[in-house]
């Protein structure tokens, strides 16, 4: 009985430096991801994959992971964007602007980033209205990122604070420089190298991330 407390000991002791290992692992990857603005990735990558970004993160610098990232994106001729935006027109707002959504998609496939990045900012927004109901004064974008906050207090909600209210939200002044993505800053043309792949794909995958919110919102009685 002796050896069977202390073989009990030992496996929790494993245990609770595993778990220890895991969350420090799981902190270290989502800085990367919240660094590199990429929204969504707990319902696009496996653990493993979040994992070997980190590791690419750790070895080569932010940079060669969000090109690993970007790559995975773009793979098939953007498949996986693609499949997106597809689902994307199930949601009524989108199919009553489906033109928009797809222009945006067939110009980010073909490195139109100046068309693509403009052109889906504004459904974010709108899709982001009818989440939040007739509101008004209230930017509806961060008040839906707001209230999931509020709602799950996790790793990738606190990622998406940081995004899309700290960064791409973010209130500016327009004299100072901009972050590498910021609405205000693109939409009101006082910056002209916001049209990146790297940008391109942030928006796209802020779109659906709202996407993926409207759908949640509709499970609710």
């Amino acid at each position: 009985m002796d050896q069977f407390q202390k073989n009990l000991a030992g496996l929790s002791e494993q245990i609770e430096n595993g778990m220890a290992e895991y969350e420090r692992t799981e902190k270290e990857a989502f800085g990367v991801l919240t660094r590199g603005g990429w929204l969504g990735m707990e319902r696009h990558l496996t653990g493993p994959q979040v994992r070997t970004i980190l590791e690419i993160a750790q070895r080569s610098g932010d940079d060669a992971a969000n090109r690993a990232i970007a790559k995975y994106f773009t793979k098939d001729d953007c498949a996986l964007v693609i499949s997106m935006s597809e689902e994307w027109l199930d949601i009524p707002y989108f199919k009553d602007r489906e033109p928009i959504v797809r222009d945006a998609i067939a110009a980010h496939r073909t490195g139109k980033f100046t068309l693509s990045v403009p052109a889906l900012l504004p459904l974010a927004e709108g899709l982001s209205a009818e989440i939040v109901g007739p509101i008004s004064n209230v930017n509806a974008v961060k008040k839906v990122v707001n209230d999931w906050k509020a709602q799950e207090q996790e790793l990738w909600t606190q990622l998406y604070v940081d995004v899309v209210i700290d960064v791409i939200y973010k209130k500016v002044n327009f004299s100072n420089k901009s972050p590498y993505l910021n609405r205000h800053f693109v939409l009101h043309g006082r910056v002209a190298d916001y049209a990146t792949d790297l940008n391109s794909l942030r928006v796209i995958l802020l779109v659906d991330s709202i996407s993926h919110l409207w759908r949640e919102k509709q499970k609710t009685p």
